[in-house]
């Protein structure tokens, strides 16, 4: 069996998500997998009507392989993208396809394509310059979460407590950025400074987290210095990241979802889910996971596949699921017609 991860770093001890794939090394090696770590940046992508196999990478060609996984997460390229669809219409199986890795990637188009399927989130609005300070008071009230569009890891994360200080922050930025690259959010305070992380594979919860911010932080992550243990997730919140993995369309996914007094809502999902504290905490075999789940994806006839993820995929006008769908909230869809022409989804919480 022979498979590529795309990964676009260089595989340094000091670069974040390099553990991980040294990871996927260890257990391709144990498991005969053929494995070949490739930087997506790297390929030559010549688009043309010949037929058949076609890859080339720094002046050489490669055997197609029976599966890639890629680990670019939010800082996928357009380069990266169109890669990975030249591969796809070249019939190789992708643990995690191009479109479903771009919505992710983009926080605030996964979050409308939750919200358009009834799923809770924070409300949420993509800010523009000068922001409308009213408009954020009124919609979302204060303390008020200020992210990046993309983001990993934690980072571009900050809760602005007060009016003052977010005026502050808003003029800041403003006169640095002007551009509409940054999203406010609903402050969830009963999950202040906690989470909790799902890993989904192939349609079922593998291992969760709990995670806990260090000394009464804002951000869980663990790479911000966080805390992470076993959690025994309940039933509601098993289906809820069930089915936020179906509706992006992902084979693997790092759900994180917030406590909220009214249930649950779902904070973010990640296609290339950063997985050392959840092996530490959980004792499970990641990229064994991952990889038997790919191997039995491209070993399953065609036929049958098609048949056995059917609930993914509109039919006659309704989503089928296979697990509990939570509650259709009354959420609200895009709007270009309010007065301030922000664009803002969620749910009246």
């Amino acid at each position: 069996m022979r498979a590529w991860i795309f990964f676009h770093r260089d595989l340094a001890i000091e670069e974040p998500e390099a553990a991980e794939i040294f990871r996927f090394q260890e257990t391709a090696q144990r498991l005969d997998i053929e494995l070949e770590i490739l930087k997506p940046q790297d390929f030559e992508l010549i688009v043309g009507v010949r037929r058949g196999w076609d890859a080339s990478y720094r002046e050489r060609s490669l055997e197609k392989p029976d599966f890639i996984i890629p680990r670019t997460g939010s800082e996928t390229s357009y380069f990266t993208l169109a890669v990975l669809r030249h591969f796809e219409r070249q019939g190789v199986h992708m643990v995690n396809g191009a479109d479903a890795i771009e919505c992710v990637a983009d926080k605030l188009h996964s979050l409308q394509q939750l919200a358009s399927h009834g799923i809770p989130i924070p409300r949420t609005i993509l800010g523009k310059f000068p922001v409308d300070i009213d408009l954020i008071d009124r919609e979302l009230g204060f303390p008020v979460v200020v992210k990046t569009v993309r983001g990993t890891r934690g980072e571009n994360v900050m809760l602005c407590d007060s009016r003052e200080k977010f005026g502050e922050l808003a003029g800041l930025l403003g006169g640095a950025r002007p551009g509409g690259d940054l999203i406010f959010q609903r402050y969830i305070g009963a999950s202040h400074g906690r989470d909790v992380r799902l890993f989904v594979v192939g349609g079922k919860v593998v291992a969760t987290m709990e995670r806990r911010a260090a000394n009464g932080g804002f951000r869980a992550n663990t790479s911000q210095g966080g805390s992470a243990v076993r959690y025994d997730p309940p039933a509601e919140m098993r289906a809820l990241a069930i089915r936020v993995a179906e509706v992006l369309q992902l084979d693997v996914a790092g759900v994180d979802i917030l406590f909220d007094e009214h249930g649950f809502r779902v904070c973010e999902a990640n296609s290339a889910p950063g997985f050392k504290s959840l092996e530490a905490a959980c004792g499970i075999d990641v990229p064994e996971t991952i990889f038997r789940q790919a191997l039995r994806r491209v070993q399953m006839p065609q036929g049958l596949w098609r048949r056995a993820t059917s609930f993914l995929k509109p039919r006659g006008g309704k989503r089928q699921s296979s697990s509990p769908s939570p509650p259709r909230a009354n959420h609200r869809r895009t709007s270009a017609a309010r007065p301030s022409r922000e664009v803002w989804v969620g749910q009246d919480i």
